[in-house]
């Protein structure tokens, strides 16, 4: 039987940058996973792909899930949206 074992390298990191590190993990996930989720983020091409990019964010205060229904909602009918907003404006 053989074991793969990934090589370790320890980093220093100053007390707030390893708050906001601790700030940004998520469930389950280590700090290997935060640095690679942080560092491969690449721009959205798309309104749905940024949409689906802010899933991890939900219950931190970005957006509810019916906010993001919300805005998928608009994107799918952007002309319906304008009427909305107009709308609620108002109230």
């Amino acid at each position: 039987m053989h074991f793969k074992c990934m090589p370790y390298t320890t980093l220093t990191v100053r007390h707030d940058v390893a708050q906001k590190l601790q700030a940004a993990k998520a469930a389950g996930e280590s700090y290997s996973d935060v640095l690679i989720r942080l560092l491969d983020n690449q721009p959205a091409k798309t309104v749905g792909e940024w949409l689906e990019s802010l899933a991890p964010l939900e219950g931190r205060g970005a957006f509810t899930p019916e906010e993001r229904q919300r805005l998928k909602r608009d994107q799918r009918h952007p002309r319906d949206s304008h009427t909305r907003r107009k709308g609620h404006a108002a109230l």
